[in-house]
């Protein structure tokens, strides 16, 4: 066996791709691992600048990287990219070693997606945590709080209206509760199904018609999302009735291209659009009924983690747009 057939030998047997360029960035050799990892043939690659690898989701880092690397203003040699191959996108840590006789550099690439995704994991957990805390020291307990006053003076007097008061906000207390709860569920769960959305509307519009609410729906679409999707239409229903004061709510369903349109429209007073930027913000509540600031920007936290969108305006009353993804 020639050294250079022992050589390819070696180059087949590690299961990183190996990449190496000149010193204008333009790639002379790549690994046939280059397909499984890049999703790219290693021959397309070769003759190619690093940075225009089709795959990576941004080459403009890329690019920076190397010029850094080239002028000896990096430290460390490493650096992680996002590549997209197809629907899924993987990381890649990078490490980059100059060539011997100083003419260009080899670039192992490994796929570090599990460490990167358990990471971005714990980082969303650690929000709920954060929040959970934030939550349970001020909202509850003020919310708790609350209850004993009223309950302590409803005690000595036998005040109907302070029990009342007493027993709503035990009901603003729990609800604070199954906030964290869906928001937990919001942050953790990352996978997605096939949902049918009309009925998940129907469900959620059973319980609002009991409050004597009024709810037209209209259409229906298979969509990627979880049982969180839930809690967005419940917190969107809701705030329309105890916010908006809604008698009545309209839901449209209907496909755009790869999305399907979800419209709840209400005809109460209308969102306060003076504060359109913080809608969806953490802990934005506003007027005499404010809750806890949580409820859109659960919507927001869910939508978003669905790969769709949210936004709302006012026409008459309250109007929400979600856009979803659909089943292909």
């Amino acid at each position: 066996m020639s050294s250079e057939e022992f050589l390819k030998t070696i180059l087949l047997s590690v299961a990183e791709v190996i990449i190496v360029v000149d010193m204008e960035g333009r790639i002379t050799y790549a690994s046939p691992q280059t397909l499984k990892i890049m999703g790219v043939k290693a021959n397309e690659l070769v003759g190619d600048k690093l940075w225009a690898i089709p795959t990576l989701r941004d080459p403009g880092r890329m690019e920076e990287f190397f010029i850094k690397l080239k002028l000896g203003k990096i430290y460390k040699k490493r650096e992680i990219v996002e590549i997209q191959k197809g629907s899924e996108k993987a990381y890649l840590h990078i490490y980059a070693t100059p060539l011997s006789d100083f003419s260009g550099f080899v670039f192992t690439f490994r796929d570090v997606t599990p460490l990167v995704e358990a990471y971005q994991k714990i980082e969303g957990l650690n929000e709920v945590l954060r929040l959970m805390n934030k939550i349970l020291r001020h909202d509850l307990l003020n919310k708790l709080a609350i209850v004993r006053g009223y309950l302590e003076i409803s005690l000595e007097n036998l005040e109907k209206e302070k029990i009342e008061k007493a027993l709503k906000t035990l009901d603003e207390a729990v609800e604070v509760i199954e906030r964290m709860r869906e928001l937990e569920k919001s942050i953790v769960s990352r996978e997605t199904k096939v949902v049918k959305l009309r009925e998940v509307v129907e469900k959620v519009a059973e319980n609002v018609r009991k409050l004597g609410v009024e709810v037209e729906i209209q259409g229906d679409a298979m969509v990627l999302a979880d049982d969180a999707i839930y809690s967005v239409i419940e917190n969107i229903m809701t705030n329309s009735v105890k916010h908006g004061e809604a008698t009545k709510i309209s839901v449209g369903i209907e496909k755009e291209g790869e999305f399907c349109k979800l419209t709840i429209a209400d005809n109460g007073k209308g969102l306060p659009m003076q504060f359109a930027d913080k809608l969806f913000t953490e802990g934005f509540s506003y007027g005499k009924s404010a809750g806890t600031g949580l409820g859109l920007y659960i919507v927001k936290r869910v939508v978003e983690r669905y790969g769709g969108s949210v936004r709302a305006y006012n026409k008459g009353g309250a109007v929400f747009e979600i856009l979803l993804r659909t089943k292909n």
